[in-house]
């Protein structure tokens, strides 16, 4: 027989995926177990391999939302012995939605980000420069004139100044 979760433990899964929407790499071992028995999620995975798939391929946010059809309608007959169980299950599942749907923004995933590096060199003329950009994943160039470099800087520093409000 299955038997539902302690109410402690339920508040704790509750907000540790909510916690994982936003950032997938502080998504409890807990919190894990509980989700990957879920319709919809990947569970070949460890809890190393399900963080590194989320966080590089996929939002975890999006896909609770996309998985809700299959994971909040209990499909089970109230005389089945486990059904207490099940029907807990769903209702985990469609609180957490109700909190994601509730206020979007903030449970916003971090995107991963690749460390980087940005050469600039100039070319045969002063007015045109190579601008680089280096990643683990590649290397991409343009070339551009000292008019593209300060938009490029004001558009940088006013994407700074609204990420601080």
């Amino acid at each position: 027989m299955l038997h539902p979760l302690e109410k402690e433990t339920t508040l704790r899964v509750i907000a540790n995926i909510l916690e994982a929407c936003r950032d997938i790499k502080l998504l409890s071992p807990e919190a894990y177990r509980w989700l990957h028995l879920r319709a919809g999620f990947i569970a070949h995975y460890d809890l190393e391999g399900f963080i590194e798939e989320y966080q590089t391929s996929q939002n975890l946010r999006d896909n609770i939302l996309a998985n809700q059809i299959h994971n909040t309608s209990c499909n089970r007959s109230r005389k089945d012995r486990d059904y207490p169980y099940y029907l807990q299950q769903c209702e985990i599942y469609q609180q957490i939605v109700e909190r994601l749907l509730a206020d979007p923004q903030q449970f916003k995933q971090k995107k991963r980000t690749d460390e980087f590096c940005v050469e600039l060199s100039k070319e045969k003329t002063e007015e045109i420069h190579k601008l680089t950009l280096i990643t683990k994943r590649g290397t991409s160039s343009v070339f551009c004139d000292k008019n593209f470099l300060i938009s490029l800087q004001n558009n940088i520093n006013h994407h700074l100044k609204s990420c601080e409000t």
